[in-house]
């Protein structure tokens, strides 16, 4: 009986592991797809962008035309990434406080009070009279009172609802800002270039070199189809940006259509474009690791730190 429950607990076991392996083998090595489609004329833009993986396991969609929309999917399970906000009317805000007020009046009210029989009548008419006329005066002023303070409190509601959240601390001074991110600047390009010219670090520049390059050559598409008519209003400049992007061997490889407009007085540009690509973990992980565990990058990461 017990080698039977270990028997089980074993094969249980062996089950996740398998599992868990077969999942680390997917991220690894099942390429994450990503592909961007779009037009544009002048400022009017609209493109649809797309990652999926894993035959679509896993899928982010965006786009974008006047309004951004998109969404993100984990198999089954479908999520908006951008609601699109809506303000209620005053006239729901007005309804819904008519009827919240209703409620609570009549709730309070309860039953009107009888009028005493006495034998002097005229005397207690009277007192009934004004009496009734003071409450009656107070229940209007109860009910509007209670209709602004419940259709303010329903407007700050939504707001609070659908709306952003309250706002930030004030920041520093957009001077202050600019000043403190120029000096970090600085700082950083004088040590790369007191570290660079260090004969020291020359093997460790060498090698971030070569890896960042394998990187960004596993990220770039393989595919990026441009059709474009353009004008930039003379016809001397459009020549000059013409054998300027005639000068990218990307264009080339990709075969652009780039067409120039020397008789437009006026500057434009319009077309579509198709970006198609794919990124594989490992290469990425790869790359990333051999720059981690060589000796000349440790060492120039620990003299730029100090």
């Amino acid at each position: 009986m017990i080698f039977t429950i270990l028997k089980v607990i074993g094969i249980i076991l062996l089950v996740v592991l398998a599992l868990i392996l077969t999942a680390l083998l997917c991220v690894l090595f099942v390429p994450v797809k990503y592909r961007a489609v779009g037009s544009f004329d002048n400022t009017d833009i609209r493109a649809k962008a797309h990652v999926s993986w894993l035959f679509h396991l896993f899928a982010l969609h965006i786009e974008y035309a006047q309004e951004t929309d998109g969404y993100i999917r984990l198999a089954f399970v479908k999520k908006k990434l951008f609601d699109n906000y809506e303000a209620l009317d005053d006239d729901d805000m007005d309804e819904a406080a008519k009827t919240e007020t209703e409620d609570k009046v009549s709730e309070n009210t309860g039953d009107e009070p009888q009028i005493p029989a006495d034998e002097s009548a005229h005397v207690a008419d009277e007192q009934t009279e004004n009496e009734s006329t003071t409450q009656i005066h107070n229940e209007q002023r109860t009910v509007n009172d209670e209709n602004q303070h419940i259709k303010q409190q329903t407007k700050l509601t939504h707001q609070k609802t659908y709306k952003k959240r309250s706002e930030k601390p004030p920041k520093k001074s957009h001077k202050k800002q600019f000043k403190d991110k120029s000096e970090k600047i600085k700082n950083c390009i004088y040590k790369l270039k007191r570290e660079y010219s260090d004969e020291r670090n020359k093997a460790a520049f060498l090698h971030l070199k070569k890896e960042l390059f394998i990187i960004l050559k596993r990220i770039c598409p393989r595919r990026l189809k441009l059709t474009m008519v353009y004008s930039t209003g003379s016809p001397d400049t459009t020549g000059i940006s013409l054998g300027i992007l005639a000068c990218f061997p990307v264009g080339y490889t990709n075969r652009w259509r780039i067409t120039p407009d020397f008789e437009s007085e006026k500057p434009y540009a319009k077309g579509s474009f198709d970006i198609k690509g794919h990124v594989i973990v490992i290469s990425i992980l790869a790359a990333t690791l051999r720059i981690l565990f060589d000796k000349n990058c440790r060492r120039l990461y620990n003299r730029i730190s100090r």
